[in-house]
């Protein structure tokens, strides 16, 4: 990647740190290390580009900023191209950029692109009928806890309490969800799962809401954007893992952030990124 490179940019203005100060450093970032930003989608308002438009205008570059659900947008399209896309942080948590950039700043991140430092990478992801998720997924009634996260990010205090207690009542009211297949943890199941990918397959953080101390201590957790501080147990890891409602109910999931229906028992299995990442980290976590 020794050259400038003209690229297409697909931003996500709602999403957390996308923001007028943080899309005028990309461009500047871009502006002083020799990039072109040939073509520009706002995603979701717009579609992202096929493979042929791209192909048609020469660009092997995707650029990102927004979210994972953003990332995972652009690259469910783009499984088996044969160009590269490269995630840049702009979302609340960027699991995924941390991953592959790790702290660098988007104009770290671009300067280190220009300049020929990045690297082309496929980490492994996870994979389900309802779609994949490249930073990790959440399974069971309690993701309606990410609802109070989405109206922190909102700056909506009204908001945020509603949703955190239709977040207890789903927790508490709906059916738990259980490690299946293989059988680990408890068997009347939990409220909410998630599934971590690593190179060794998926690690499951089993979150409980056992006492009203677990209650406050999960509302704190998430009100501090930590989610995974709040009370769990840790099980894994495995390379294909199914998790089905206790209840026989419609399962609840989040990958990379994005709400999906699944059946009463859904199957999870580790897989490689279907498309290349480009990544500035020297090495990575697979």
């Amino acid at each position: 990647m020794g050259k400038p490179t003209d690229i297409w940019l697909i931003t996500n203005e709602g999403s957390g740190s996308v923001r007028e100060e943080l899309l005028s450093d990309l461009h500047e970032a871009c502006e002083s290390s020799g990039l072109c930003i040939a073509e520009r989608t706002t995603f979701p308002r717009e579609s992202i580009p096929t493979q042929s438009e791209l192909e048609a205008r020469g660009i092997d570059v995707i650029v990102t900023l927004g979210g994972d659900g953003t990332i995972n947008a652009v690259v469910s399209a783009m499984a088996g191209w044969t160009g590269a896309v490269l995630p840049l942080p702009g979302g609340t948590q960027n699991l995924l950029t941390t991953r592959i950039h790790g702290d660098a700043s988007v104009h770290d991140v671009i300067r280190a692109f220009a300049q020929g430092e990045a690297h082309r990478v496929r980490p492994t992801i996870i994979r389900c009928d309802q779609g994949l998720a490249l930073a990790g997924l959440l399974v069971g009634p309690g993701t309606s806890w990410n609802e109070v996260r989405e109206a922190l990010r909102a700056g909506d205090p009204g908001q945020m309490l509603v949703a955190a207690g239709k977040a207890i009542e789903n927790t508490t009211g709906n059916a738990p969800v259980r490690l299946a297949e293989p059988e680990a943890g408890e068997r009347d199941g939990y409220p909410i799962l998630e599934l971590i990918p690593h190179a060794e397959g998926m690690d499951v953080a089993a979150y409980h809401a056992r006492t009203g101390a677990d209650f406050v201590a999960q509302t704190w957790a998430v009100l501090r954007q930590e989610f995974r501080e709040g009370p769990h147990d840790t099980y894994g890891p495995f390379d294909t893992l199914s998790v089905e409602s206790t209840g026989g109910e419609e399962i609840d999931l989040l990958l990379d952030g994005e709400p999906e229906h699944g059946d009463t028992r859904v199957t999870f299995t580790l897989d490689t990124c279907p498309v290349d990442l480009l990544a500035t980290l020297t090495e990575i976590a697979p």
